[in-house]
């Protein structure tokens, strides 16, 4: 936690010019530091510090006409040094870029201002982060008194980046569904870093190979519109169709996934991403988004938040179980309570613990990033006192790799409600299920996307982190409840 001393007389900060940009795209801009009464003293410092996961191009200073270019003048009489390190602060605010006062001081009234991008030798700009941001933060933080004791300002430069042109049309379709059962068609439009797009302006035509009630013969897209949904149709009799979408040339842009149809069938596939986290602990967009995004964009049957317990506050915990049982709607779509219990790898990893309900506690693995201290009576240093303190609870827990891998023989004793998550969108990991095997474990078989973008259920890779497309697992249901996809698991 940041100091709050006299942040009010530390200065501002202000972002300019500010306006809506494309992911992925290159930019300039300029973050305007004006230094308050106190100035800062010779040595002190600014941290400009944004989020984790941002794929941004990194800031470089020696290549004036090279992409990625930034500069950092003073306006007064100091001078400055600078660098830039992607682990210099607080978690989620890591990546930072560091700027030492030295030879002089700043009085009230000075300014550093920083040339993001600067293309005023060549540089095309700077490339802006690959997926979509309702509010792209940079915080400044103040050493005004050379203690290396920082205070952020309560002015917060922010950005919109929204989706770019698009590219690619996506058309989903359920995998089975039952004769005479209501199905949807999901339709969208992607741009080139697979953010759904709002800048179409067509229609788009509708072919079924095999007559389905209730499919229109077209779909008009409008500009600010990210996806088309039409629900309520079905199929008499078995068949294998698919759906295909043409431009009004009839020219061929997509055809989605195959669908089956049965007569009869006890269990059908639903399509799942039990594992990703919001802006609130080390995400991006809200955790309302993140639930919105999974069931409008991403078109899932079914998610889980798996914030890291280190930073899920109590208020964020029972927001995040306002919103499990607000998107709930056993049917059409399921949202699960969980958290990422997020212990040191020694300890045993991280393992991600999925509720079947409302009302659970939250067991964390430390309070390293929580100052409410009031609960620490319930956290479980250890892979050991979790499985422990979850024994008789209607829970299931992943053990995974990610920012720290579990280590499986860390624990005494295996619960049999353990799966493997073997795919993310850190990459495959079949080590780990190998690690299991190798113990004598029997476990199930799980990818998820551990989504950082604020993309539950269509997680793109981009230009940093996060290399592979996330995983899905197929969960082979009675149907689309809490109760039948902890029954398959």
């Amino acid at each position: 936690m940041h100091l709050t001393y006299v942040k009010e007389k530390l200065g501002t900060a202000v972002l300019t010019p500010n306006h809506p940009i494309i992911a992925g795209n290159f930019t300039s801009f300029d973050i305007i530091y004006t230094a308050g009464y106190f100035g800062i003293d010779d040595s002190g410092s600014i941290k400009v510090i944004q989020r984790f996961p941002s794929d941004m191009g990194r800031p470089q200073f020696s290549d004036s006409s090279a992409e990625n270019y930034v500069s950092v003048e003073v306006v007064g009489d100091a001078q400055v040094q600078y660098h830039y390190d992607v682990k210099n602060n607080i978690r989620p605010w890591g990546k930072t870029l560091y700027i030492k006062v030295v030879n002089g001081y700043l009085k009230e009234g000075d300014q550093i201002v920083v040339h993001y991008g600067d293309s005023r030798q060549g540089s095309p700009g700077i490339r802006m982060q690959t997926f979509c941001e309702e509010t792209f933060e940079y915080r400044v933080l103040v050493d005004a008194f050379a203690t290396y004791e920082y205070v952020e300002l309560p002015c917060v430069p922010t950005l919109t980046i929204v989706s770019g042109e698009p590219v690619k049309w996506r058309a989903v379709l359920p995998t089975l569904r039952r004769s005479s059962q209501d199905f949807r068609f999901s339709l969208k439009v992607e741009d080139m870093w697979g953010n759904p797009s709002d800048r179409v302006n067509a229609t788009v035509l509708l072919r079924s190979s095999h007559p389905i009630t209730g499919l229109p013969s077209k779909i008009t897209f409008k500009p600010g519109q990210f996806t088309a949904i039409v629900e309520n149709l079905c199929v008499d009799g078995e068949a294998d169709l698919v759906i295909s979408v043409l431009d009004e040339s009839e020219n061929l842009l997509a055809k989605s996934n195959p669908l089956r149809i049965i007569e009869t069938s006890e269990l059908l596939p639903y399509w799942v991403d039990m594992h990703g986290q919001s802006e609130e602990t080390v995400g991006t967009n809200s955790a309302l988004n993140y639930f919105q995004f999974a069931r409008d964009k991403a078109f899932l049957d079914a998610v889980c938040h798996q914030g890291n317990d280190f930073q899920i506050t109590k208020d964020f915990w029972s927001k995040i179980q306002e919103l499990t049982k607000e998107f709930t709607e056993p049917g059409t779509f399921v949202a699960f309570p969980g958290y990422e219990w997020s212990g040191n790898t020694g300890l045993g990893g991280d393992h991600n613990v999925i509720y079947l309900n409302e009302g659970e506690s939250i067991h964390r693995s430390s309070h390293a990033l929580i100052y409410d201290h009031s609960d620490d009576d319930t956290d479980c240093h250890n892979i050991n006192t979790l499985f422990e303190a979850l024994k008789g609870k209607d829970a299931f827990i992943y053990a995974h790799a990610g920012g720290r891998y579990a280590d499986l023989k860390s624990a005494k004793e295996h619960p049999t409600n353990l799966a493997i998550e073997v795919h993310s969108a850190w990459g495959t990991f079949e080590w780990l299920l190998h690690d299991a095997f190798d113990l004598g474990m029997r476990v199930g078989i799980v990818a998820n996307s551990d989504d950082h973008k604020g993309r539950p259920g269509a997680s793109y890779p981009g230009a940093s982190n996060f290399g592979s497309y996330g995983g899905l697992t197929s969960f082979l249901c009675k149907g689309l409840s809490r109760e039948a996809i902890f029954e398959s698991l």
